[in-house]
């Protein structure tokens, strides 16, 4: 036994409504079109307000980011300059670049180095510290 698909259901529901099999194609078909623009429209302003400003501002940042100095002793820290991306996600632009650092190290190390591991957790906490120094920042 196997369960109906979703039109057939739709289809199934309204056929105790309107008995005429035509008409009901069409309701479905126009429901199927219209969740299909709408699914279109929500992808389409997620790509211009999350990943269209997030490139905005990777392309815009020199010397406008926070850091880590003195072997990871001292901590500059600065807000998003542009904030269209923290808005929009609630999580600066500044923490998704330290994290595609992370993984762009891993994998550097991974071919080079033996002991990655020893220095990934090194980096994983003064990464972590350096993030929640600029989610306080701009929560301020």
């Amino acid at each position: 036994m196997y369960s109906l698909k979703k039109d057939q259901l739709i289809s199934l529901y309204l056929s105790r409504l309107i008995p005429i099999n035509e008409i009901r194609y069409q309701i479905i078909n126009r429901k199927n079109k219209m969740e299909t623009q709408e699914t279109l429209d929500y992808h389409m302003d997620r790509w211009t307000n999350i990943a269209g400003s997030h490139y905005t501002i990777h392309d815009t940042h020199h010397n406008k980011i926070s850091f880590i100095y003195n072997g990871g002793m001292d901590y500059v820290v600065k807000p998003d300059h542009r904030t269209d991306f923290y808005d929009a996600t609630g999580i600066s632009y500044q923490i998704v670049e330290l994290i595609h650092r992370l993984i762009k190290m891993k994998n550097v190390r991974m071919q080079r180095i033996f002991h990655f591991n020893k220095y990934l957790k090194s980096d994983d906490k003064l990464y972590s510290q350096l993030a929640n120094l600029i989610m306080k920042e701009m929560k301020e």
